[in-house]
């Protein structure tokens, strides 16, 4: 016997389908509205890899290599000798540029005691001149009185008042003193010569001193010298600026090191950073200071936190080239746009000894849309 049918079973599960596929898509559509909001919330890459600062160590100055106190992928700390430059040849520059000093020294007073000599020599052949002027004046006076005297003694020889001897005494008496005035004009003119040529002297010997105010520039000059010589004696001794890692050291005692040429790298341990580069649709999500989170593929299941330090602010197009003055552009279309990507600088906060980092290495990253905390920002471990 049939069971009978019910009419409305049909139409009940084409209800059905229809409530499912409305609540499928309508689920589709939250879904894919709390991934886009997480995602543009929390924006994260896999482009991304870990950085430090490199520094290259260079050669102040040229010579041999007499001592090599590192290796290669060593750690060194701060102030750590890394290798010695033979310093003979500079400990003997400074032993001459100091002698040097001493006699630079020794001129200058040399030369100070001749000055004060010449200036001394000015002041005397001064006082002579002052002493030769007060007897001219002595002399003149003289020769105006002899001179007044004649005058009167001529008209009394005429009426024979005077006798013949006395008006010829008197005349040899003015011949004689304006004769001696002139002598004494004469060696005051010497004197005044004398003077001025002492005065050059003089001026000259203060020139050679160098002497600018309280600073004498010989003397000046010769410590210049010594101090560039004992910085080229400390060059020889190179030591570690910061706490870093040894790279890329490829050579031994007995190199010669030539002056400014780089010898290996040090990577700086101080400060670790993941370079990620988002997409520019994210960057209005990211902004300094807020935290980070970043995954090594080298160390699965491990979070290493970190803080945004700065955003990039250009890259470079690879579709423009540049000729001369002008642009070239290629006359292309393209149907599929791709946005630009920029690199976030991210400084990683927390250190793990039994995970150390490398530069180099492949990382994922995610930005928390909430500011890194203080904690966390002096959460590095020390080594």
């Amino acid at each position: 016997m049939e069971t009978p049918q019910n009419p409305d079973l049909p139409q009940r599960r084409v209800l059905i389908g229809r409530i499912l596929g409305i609540l499928i898509v309508l689920g589709a559509i939250v879904t894919g509205s709390m991934v886009w909001r997480i995602n543009y919330r929390h924006p994260r890459t896999n482009d991304a890899m870990v950085r430090a600062n490199i520094v290259g160590i260079t050669a102040e100055v040229s010579g041999r290599i007499t001592e090599l106190h590192v290796e290669d992928n060593q750690f060194v700390r701060k102030g750590e000798l890394l290798y010695v430059i033979d310093p003979r040849p500079y400990q003997a520059k400074l032993d001459r540029a100091k002698a040097e000093l001493l006699l630079a020294e020794k001129e200058v007073e040399s030369r100070r005691a001749s000055g004060s000599s010449a200036q001394s020599a000015v002041e005397r052949l001064r006082h002579q001149r002052a002493a030769a002027a007060a007897e001219i004046k002595r002399i003149a006076a003289e020769d105006e009185y002899l001179h007044h005297r004649l005058q009167e003694l001529e008209p009394l020889a005429d009426k024979q008042y005077v006798t013949g001897d006395q008006l010829r005494q008197a005349r040899s008496r003015l011949d004689a003193s304006r004769a001696e005035l002139a002598d004494a004009v004469a060696k005051e003119q010497a004197m005044a010569s004398a003077i001025a040529e002492a005065e050059s002297e003089s001026s000259r010997a203060q020139s050679l001193i160098a002497q600018v105010g309280d600073i004498n520039a010989r003397v000046e000059a010769a410590k210049a010298q010594v101090t560039a010589a004992q910085l080229d004696l400390e060059y020889c001794f190179v030591r570690a600026p910061f706490a870093a890692y040894v790279t890329n050291l490829n050579t031994r005692e007995g190199e010669y090191a030539k002056a400014g040429s780089q010898l290996f790298a040090l990577v700086d341990d101080r400060h670790w950073y993941a370079i990620a580069d988002f997409k520019e649709t994210y960057l209005r999500s990211i902004q300094p200071g807020q935290e980070a989170e970043v995954f090594l593929v080298g160390y699965p299941g491990k979070r290493f936190r970190g803080v945004v330090t700065g955003i990039g602010w250009a890259n470079s197009p690879d579709n423009v080239k540049q000729q001369g003055v002008l642009p070239e552009v290629e006359r292309t279309l393209n149907w599929v746009m791709l946005a630009s990507r920029f690199p976030v600088r991210i400084e990683i906060l927390e250190r793990d000894p039994a995970r150390p980092l490398r530069m180099g290495m492949t990382a994922f990253v995610t930005v928390l849309d909430r500011p890194a905390t203080s904690d966390s920002q002096t959460a590095q471990t020390p080594r």
